[in-house]
């Protein structure tokens, strides 16, 4: 039986909620996909797209996870960040990453064309800002975008920044044109009829319990049947559980937050925030917001051991005030949520094989949502023709252990010194 959707903006704003029936009884298909939210839906879609037989499993419903959680920011990268990666891997390898993200973000515009997907008018534009007035650092690493991976970055002075965002935290920054923002959950529940439309079964309510060898495929067992295929995906982010207990300790939870907030009168938004971009900061713990067509806020950030706190909408609304503290007899939180991110230590995802026909695809917390287009274009293309994309992202695959059942302490700590930074820097200006 699967878990309802829990209370989101998102939930309340679904084109459609139709659930679909669980698996009931024993079946073959060429390639099973686990995991229903955007990689496993993404890797369903392109194996389906180059004529494969696909069942896809979810335990819960589409896009019950992060996938239909998240702040809805299209922004091409990695969470580990460009600079980073020409550290570790080298320039031209960062460059092919880049470019699978180019790639992969405007994939996601062409599926949502194609198949006709309504997940809110596309707003086009991201915006990052500085908390520190240091606007070389800003125009250095515009240089570096620009020079060496050919993005169309735009510097912003600390006076064009501040015409839309209002606010005497923030100083200079950069514009992503081809960035952009919608509804995810909208996104995610396209993607399932997309998949259909194609000929492709997916079965919600289905937890995948045990993967074992049969003949020269798998076997994958959940409650009421068992799929035999000849490849699977793994695609179940912080979800998978003892499914596989390399995939498990590889990685941590992290738990982060959204408020949405009621609408607010258009005259007062506009005097605060007058623009419709998507907005993120610089800060090791970073707030990220956008401005929702129905004059709401979405404010995302965060980041916790636990679930959510009682008082976590009072928490997000402060945050939101420390920006914004001219909206203060004005805002009010109408919905406030949390959910579990997947992280690997060195914050890139994790995609390639354990052995030859059993695939992973996983660990996008952080990235938003272009790196799970990425890995699902990459993989799918690796098992329906051969392409070997897919193995620039070995040097993160290794699966290391990340500190099993201490992990989460270890990332509260981390975030804690995050925050500890932040407020060095404030208290300097």
């Amino acid at each position: 039986m699967s878990e309802p959707y829990i209370e989101t903006y998102y939930r309340d704003t679904l084109n459609s909620n139709e659930e679909r029936q669980s698996l009931s009884e024993n079946i073959d298909t060429e390639v099973c996909v686990i995991g229903g939210g955007l990689a496993g839906l993404s890797t369903a879609l392109g194996l389906v797209e180059k004529g494969k037989r696909v069942t896809l499993i979810e335990a819960n419903r589409i896009g019950w996870g992060a996938s239909g959680r998240n702040g809805g920011f299209v922004a091409k990268g990695y969470a580990s960040g460009y600079r980073s990666l020409v550290k570790k891997v080298g320039l031209e390898h960062t460059q092919a990453l880049h470019k699978l993200a180019t790639a992969g973000r405007s994939l996601i515009k062409e599926r949502i064309q194609k198949y006709d997907i309504e997940c809110e008018p596309l707003r086009q534009g991201v915006l990052g800002v500085s908390w520190n007035n240091k606007p070389e650092a800003v125009h250095d690493y515009i240089e570096f975008m620009r020079k060496d991976l050919n993005a169309p970055l735009e510097f912003w002075s600390t006076e064009k920044v501040r015409e839309v965002c209002k606010t005497e935290r923030y100083y200079a920054g950069f514009y992503s044109p081809e960035d952009y923002q919608f509804h995810p959950l909208n996104y995610a529940r396209g993607l399932a009829e997309a998949i259909e439309s194609h000929g492709g079964t997916i079965y919600t309510g289905t937890k995948a319990q045990k993967i074992e060898e049969a003949g020269s495929g798998y076997e994958v067992h959940t409650p009421k049947g068992k799929i035999k295929c000849d490849q699977v995906v793994l695609c179940c982010s912080i979800y998978v559980d003892d499914l596989n207990k390399k995939l498990k300790y590889a990685a941590f939870p992290v738990y982060t937050f959204v408020m949405v907030t009621k609408p607010i009168p258009e005259d007062r938004l506009n005097a605060a925030l007058n623009t419709d971009y998507a907005i993120f900061d610089n800060r090791y713990a970073q707030d990220y917001y956008r401005r929702l067509p129905d004059n709401r806020i979405l404010w995302g950030g965060r980041v916790s051991l636990k679930g959510a706190p009682a008082n976590l909408a009072q928490i997000m609304v402060k945050d939101l005030l420390k920006v914004y503290p001219q909206l203060s007899d004005v805002v009010e939180a109408d919905y406030a949520w949390g959910g579990e991110l997947c992280y690997a230590p060195h914050k890139m995802p994790q995609i390639g094989q354990l052995k030859p026909g059993y695939w992973y695809n996983t660990c996008f917390g952080g990235h938003g949502l272009v790196p799970t287009s990425v890995g699902g274009d990459v993989v799918s293309s690796a098992i329906a023709e051969g392409d070997e994309r897919y193995k620039l992202f070995k040097p993160f695959s290794k699966l290391w252990f990340a500190g099993g059942p201490l992990s989460p302490y270890i990332a509260q700590s981390v975030y804690y010194l995050w925050r500890a930074r932040d407020l060095l820097i404030s208290m300097k200006k």
